[in-house]
């Protein structure tokens, strides 16, 4: 009898991991090439993919888990619950409870059919977001990790960055339909884009950095994949991404100091990054395609001297590394004095800004010439609006009454709340700058999160992001693919402090972080 047992419980663990395979596939190397009608509604196209598939595999997967967890409980008895215990981590209580807020929150909706599946052409309810936190769940403790799936996001995603590269250079071997630089590659809106963008791309930087041994064609592969995604990611119009890199570099480049071989490979990838910025901002010249490009950062970044410099300092710096090393050199108390500094630069260079645009907000015109850009002056429009939908985020939720805020307004209901039950004041900060557009968000995936789930939603989600990058940075000195996912997570939670979730985005970084976690079970870490 025991022995039939564990024969079923091997094949229903057998039977879970395979269908996770399945649904990994669909996620990480089928969404994001999926569209039906080119970009004429790819953003709900997107969505539709991920609801429907996750739905429908859910619904063979979960009788099957459910089935092994009962048959595991049986065999194993108070064992299994004491293991059970020991295997959960402070992040998994944390998605726990953020599951539980998000269901607490959508019972105490006054929307609460609008906002089970969520609102129109976003879809990120109720329902999704339970998905996702399943998503974590089912693949971090059920999926057998193999390190080829990861490499088959980076293939998919590789392709994805060289369509948007690609397009803006004004060649678009698709024909996706618009023709209007907002939409992109195969995902659509830029802001989809880069999200989707920065939630993969660190994963190949990341592996890059940490390669060990001879060169091998899947080095040559990494370095292609490095160089499509700086081209892409200078070039794709969200500003947002370019913080997102500079906050990323300024972590590799401190956690490179101590290692002489990892300080190598951090200047290695700042040599492709200029040299890509080089060859774009050469190619833009020659193609004309200045509109495609833009005039945000992206254009700092390819043209003038700035490539230029960084070409020179990136190669100044691994030529100082070699020259150390054939003197059996490494300033390792140098490079860290120099990682310090430049942290000190930036939280500075921060502080400063912020002091500024205070000022000059407070004072308008005190600040000289500076005062003529309108970054300097908080206000409504700044930052693309964000200015506009940050408050807009706030005043919704202080508006709420008390248990609303620790609860929210339900899962996806910012503009529900907004349009039917927001102040006139409210209404006519969003119409002014908005018009007849649609806000169903904060622009500010923590702000959003807040209005949507409460208080108690947000303690539960940032822990969850928190706890989980911490541990995946802790521990991930020990796996690279460990190390990859945190980033992926960083990245992601970076870049959302301007933007937004939705569903490319989401599962992808949850798909990745329920990898992580798997890889994590593997190598016998805890998170």
């Amino acid at each position: 009898m025991e022995d039939e047992r564990n024969m079923l419980r091997r094949f229903l663990r057998t039977v879970s991991d395979y269908g996770i395979c399945i649904y990994l596939v669909m996620i990480l190397a089928v969404m994001p090439l999926y569209n039906r009608q080119g970009y004429s509604h790819i953003g709900t196209d997107k969505s539709y993919f991920f609801n429907t598939v996750t739905v429908r595999m859910g619904s063979i997967l979960l009788p099957v888990v459910l089935a092994y967890l009962i048959v595991t409980a049986v065999s194993m008895g108070r064992e299994w619950w004491k293991g059970l215990r020991r295997s959960l981590s402070l992040t998994d209580l944390f998605a726990a409870g953020y599951a539980l807020a998000v269901s607490v929150s959508w019972l105490c909706s006054d929307y609460r059919r609008d906002v089970f599946w969520g609102a129109s052409g976003w879809y990120m309810g109720f329902c999704p977001q339970i998905f996702l936190i399943l998503i974590y769940f089912f693949v971090s403790k059920l999926w057998k990790p193999r390190a080829w799936m990861y490499y088959l996001m980076l293939g998919t995603s590789g392709l994805v960055f060289l369509l948007g590269y690609l397009n803006r250079l004004g060649i678009d071997p698709l024909d996706m339909g618009i023709d209007n630089p907002d939409f992109i590659s195969t995902v659509g809106n830029i802001n989809w884009y880069c999200g989707y963008l920065v939630s993969v791309f660190f994963a190949g930087a990341v592996l890059l950095w940490r390669w060990e041994g001879v060169r091998t064609w899947q080095q040559y592969l990494l370095l292609a994949y490095v160089a499509v995604g700086f081209g892409t990611l200078v070039t794709q119009g969200s500003d947002s991404g370019l913080v997102t890199l500079a906050a990323m570099l300024l972590i590799l480049f401190v956690m490179s100091a101590p290692d002489r071989d990892r300080m190598l490979m951090f200047w290695w990838e700042m040599l492709l990054l200029g040299v890509v910025c080089l060859i774009t901002g050469i190619l833009r010249k020659l193609l004309s395609v200045s509109a495609q490009l833009g005039e945000g950062f992206g254009t700092w970044l390819t043209a003038g001297w700035l490539p230029i410099i960084m070409t020179i300092v990136s190669a100044a710096a691994l030529i100082w590394i070699y020259r150390g090393e054939r003197n059996g050199i490494y300033p390792k108390k140098g490079w860290r004095v120099l990682a310090r500094s430049a942290v000190l630069t930036a939280v500075g260079a921060v502080s400063l800004f912020g002091v500024l645009a205070a000022v000059n907000t407070v004072r308008p015109g005190s600040l000289g010439p500076l005062s003529d850009y309108s970054v300097f002056t908080f206000s409504p429009q700044w930052g693309s609006n964000r200015g506009a939908t940050w408050a807009a985020g706030l005043r919704c939720f202080w508006e709420q009454d008390p248990l609303h805020k620790l609860v929210g307004a339900g899962p996806d209901a910012m503009s529900a709340y907004l349009y039917r039950d927001g102040s006139e004041g409210l209404l006519e900060l969003v119409r002014e700058r908005f018009g007849k557009l649609t806000l169903c968000n904060a622009h500010n995936e923590w702000l959003t999160v807040l209005v949507n789930t409460g208080l108690l939603g947000l303690a539960a989600f940032a822990g969850m992001m928190v706890t989980a990058i911490r541990t995946f940075f802790r521990e991930g000195k020990r796996n690279k693919i460990v190390c990859a996912c945190g980033f992926c997570l960083l990245a992601y939670t970076v870049n959302n402090a301007f933007s937004f979730q939705q569903a490319m985005n989401a599962a992808t970084v949850f798909v990745i972080f329920g990898m992580g976690g798997a890889f994590l079970r593997e190598s016998g870490m805890q998170q």
